[in-house]
């Protein structure tokens, strides 16, 4: 739904995407599908369930880092080059 939501709206409102987030790469195909940004209430609440302060930190490294290995694994460096070619690999 989120490609058919992108389109409806155009360029009149940013998109963010609320639930179903658990990973960085969630994070980078609901960019990749057109996204301008995620929510990530599962993991934070878990981390922070499981230590606190701390554990907020690593849920929020840990999706960084996911994100930045799926990113050069599908050869981009910068989330401004990341389209929906990522995802159907046609440009």
């Amino acid at each position: 739904m989120l490609p058919s939501i992108v389109d409806a709206v155009g360029d009149r409102i940013e998109i963010h995407l609320d639930g179903g987030i658990r990973s960085g790469q969630d994070v980078l195909k609901a960019v990749a599908l057109g996204a301008k940004g995620t929510y990530i209430g599962r993991p934070f609440l878990y981390g922070l369930g499981a230590m606190g302060k701390e554990g907020v930190t690593l849920a929020l490294d840990i999706i960084r880092k996911e994100m930045d290995i799926t990113m050069a694994l599908c050869g981009k460096r910068d989330i401004k080059d990341v389209n929906a070619s990522i995802i159907s690999g046609r440009a």
